[in-house]
């Protein structure tokens, strides 16, 4: 494989490899802001609660469209990565790095099928459960607040 080839392929996997490590970042500094919100509640002062209240949520809302917005963006660079594998390697290559004929023929789907599929893929088993713990941390500091 050629060198410039291969440069394209490393770096668009340490790109998906960086956007996912940024989910856990937002899902982390997230749950970290809640944590302080809950740790400044003050008891006497009633406003002071339900702008607390309403930063929660405003948190909860900033950090699931962050994490919508890396998932498109995974999802695009993952795309994009079976482009390189459909264009640049042979048969051979594929199949010496485990590719199957189903795996080529997969490539070879319309695009949209390819989208569709990757959307989903990485949505439900990662993105949603971390949209889920931001909700339900939101919730839980303005149940105890």
């Amino acid at each position: 494989m050629p060198p410039h080839i291969l440069a394209v392929f490393n770096q668009l996997y340490e790109e998906l490899k960086s956007m996912k490590q940024q989910q856990w970042t937002i899902t982390n500094y997230a749950v970290l802001i809640l944590a302080a919100i809950y740790a400044v509640k003050l008891p006497g002062v009633s406003h002071v609660q339900t702008h607390m209240k309403v930063l929660a949520f405003v948190i909860a809302i900033v950090g699931s469209s962050l994490l919508l917005r890396v998932q498109y963006n995974i999802v695009g660079t993952r795309y994009r990565l079976d482009d390189v594998h459909n264009n640049f390697f042979t048969s051979n290559e594929l199949n010496a790095i485990g590719w199957t004929d189903e795996d080529r023929k997969r490539l070879h789907d319309e695009r949209r099928q390819r989208r569709w599929a990757y959307w989903h893929q990485g949505l439900w088993d990662f993105t949603v459960p971390l949209i889920l713990v931001l909700w339900g941390g939101a919730i839980l500091v303005c149940l105890a607040l």
